[in-house]
């Protein structure tokens, strides 16, 4: 998203500044629809959260990027690196806070307009394609060991990861991957976080029961309640449910299962660091499974949340691709 880099392919020009514009178009659009919500989350949550978390992400990850690449001269790595895309990161980092406070005033007041109508269907073919409850199949496969290790991937290391990200691809110096890894989270953001979320609205497994859809989830509950880690998670769905039912906006407010957007920014961070060291890129595609695995052993969401979600990912990756001309 820095205003200077320009990208041709053969439909037509992509300029990081079209995706910069593209970006602001949605925040202004999310502003217009909900001010009251937009400029809470903005100001009392987004900013807060954001503003610390970011320099110190990007001084750390900026250290540890110059010692491993080069040992004898770090400092003037860092310097170079600052003189060449620190204009531009701040850019790139300013707009991902405008971003981030319109995705989650939407992904709030979504319910207000959509109801959840989709669960019993959902729950429906997710027990055709896999012959049950997959979280049972979850809970049966995964060693019980482990489980704490899940939970810190799927919780707190979210927040590092999914930051740390937007932070590389916005001191990265090849613009067309740049370009084409923004494009592709607005994308994601637009289709996957407003369209698909309308299709298929829909609360998910852990709060199936609450919302009146029946007792089919009734054994998720104390099965989660059993260990540290799910209890973590179940408090983390009475503060998400409490917001809802109270209409109440708070840090990390919304609910949603249909497509999971865990899983599709998962990918699309693996897809990115595909082109990476085998180190980095074996991460990628670890830490995607480890998301993907997550989000229906916790209870978050049906497996078809996923699919779905990986399914339009990987198209919305290589329509990017071709529009910024690097190779899928």
């Amino acid at each position: 998203m820095d205003i200077s880099d320009t990208v041709q392919t053969k439909h037509f020009r992509i300029t990081t500044r079209s995706v910069a514009f593209l970006c602001l178009a949605y925040v202004g659009a999310t502003a217009v629809l909900a001010p009251a919500t937009f400029f809470a989350m903005l100001t009392e949550y987004t900013l807060k959260k954001y503003s610390l978390a970011i320099p110190v992400f990007a001084l750390l990850g900026m250290v540890c990027v110059a010692v491993s690449s080069r040992p004898r001269s770090p400092l003037t790595f860092i310097v170079e690196k600052l003189r060449g895309r620190g204009k531009g990161a701040l850019v790139v980092v300013g707009i991902f806070v405008l971003c981030a406070a319109a995705f989650s005033t939407l992904k709030h007041v979504t319910p207000l307009y959509v109801p959840f109508f989709a669960d019993p269907f959902l729950v429906w073919l997710d027990a055709k394609i896999h012959g049950g409850d997959p979280w049972r199949v979850a809970h049966a496969v995964f060693p019980q060991q482990l489980e704490p290790g899940l939970f810190v991937l799927y919780g707190p290391v979210w927040f590092a990861q999914m930051v740390g990200m937007v932070l590389v691809a916005a001191f990265t110096n090849d613009s067309n991957s740049r370009a084409r890894y923004f494009l592709s989270l607005l994308l994601v953001a637009v289709i996957l976080g407003s369209v698909l979320r309308v299709i298929g609205s829909s609360a998910g497994p852990i709060f199936f029961d609450r919302m009146g859809d029946g007792n089919r989830f009734a054994d998720l509950i104390p099965t989660l309640a059993s260990s540290p880690s799910g209890g973590a998670m179940i408090a983390t769905s009475d503060y998400l449910y409490s917001s809802y039912a109270l209409d109440r906006t708070v840090f990390g407010t919304g609910i949603a299962a249909m497509p999971s957007l865990h899983v599709a920014v998962a990918l699309l961070n693996a897809l990115f660091l595909s082109r990476s060291g085998r180190i980095v890129r074996y991460w990628g595609w670890f830490y995607f499974s480890a998301i993907m695995l997550g989000s229906v052993y916790f209870g978050w969401h049906y497996a078809v949340d996923g699919y779905v979600a990986i399914a339009a990912t990987l198209w919305i990756w290589k329509y990017c691709g071709h529009r910024t001309d690097v190779p899928s």
